[in-house]
């Protein structure tokens, strides 16, 4: 009679096991990975305080074994900044006043970006970015997971108005933001960009990735190493119009 019962325990056991495995490796839904990934940096009141943010770095273009150094500026609601000094090869700077993305390099000049190119600044460029992503995109799907370096992650697919679907990894343990992909039709043709961030500070109540590594386009192969992080310093709005020349 007890073997007969712990037969039956058994068997429930087993199926208990079944039932119930399925739902804990279930993928979250998209409003659930989001609202992680904000508690995860600090939470939307700490978010929310953030109304401007400067970076300094160190920059390296890995396949060129070329160095410089690294300025970033963002301002509330969408405007960003960034310039980037190599050694030897001069002065390169980005940015979007809100309606206009520009780019600045030596024997290029002053250009716009237009197309598919400026349509990822538009849903990038948010700041903070964590409180908007909805807005960025016109729907969010779930995916499943994926392998991200030794970790695992979960998979978020932003779909813009055109063009093909931005990919957001979230690392499971953490809840954070490791990975960013997204393809576009540039000047060049169809490219795509791969960010991967690590390496997450506190500053003032909100963590930043101090890493991060850009192996595609493997034109670029870039790695970037944040020295500095500042909040809500005064910014004017003129810094980040497009220069004349």
């Amino acid at each position: 009679m007890l073997s007969r019962s712990l037969r039956i325990c058994w068997v429930l056991a087993g199926l208990l096991v079944g039932v119930q495995s399925p739902a804990a490796d279930a993928t979250p839904t998209v409003d659930q990975i989001l609202d992680r990934y904000m508690e995860s940096l600090g939470g939307r009141p700490a978010l929310e305080r953030l109304k401007t943010r400067s970076i300094k770095g160190e920059v390296e273009m890995v396949s060129l074994g070329v160095r410089g150094k690294l300025e970033v500026q963002n301002k509330a609601p969408n405007l960003q900044t960034s310039k980037i000094e190599f050694d030897g090869f001069g002065t390169m700077r980005e940015g979007y006043d809100g309606k206009v993305a520009w780019s600045a390099a030596p024997f290029q000049g002053v250009t716009e970006k237009k197309g598919g190119e400026l349509a990822r600044v538009q849903r990038t460029m948010w700041f903070p970015r964590e409180l908007r992503f909805k807005e960025a995109y016109s729907r969010m799907e779930a995916k499943g997971s994926a392998k991200v370096g030794s970790g695992e992650a979960w998979v978020v697919e932003g779909w813009p108005a055109a063009g093909k679907p931005d990919r957001l990894y979230f690392d499971k343990k953490s809840g954070l933001l490791v990975r960013e992909e997204s393809t576009v039709e540039t000047s060049l043709g169809e490219m795509t960009f791969e960010i991967e961030f690590s390496d997450y500070r506190e500053v003032d109540g909100v963590k930043v990735p101090h890493q991060h590594r850009i192996p595609k386009p493997e034109s670029l192969n870039l790695r970037i190493t944040v020295n500095e992080v500042v909040h809500n310093t005064e910014l004017k709005d003129s810094a980040f119009t497009k220069p004349k020349s």
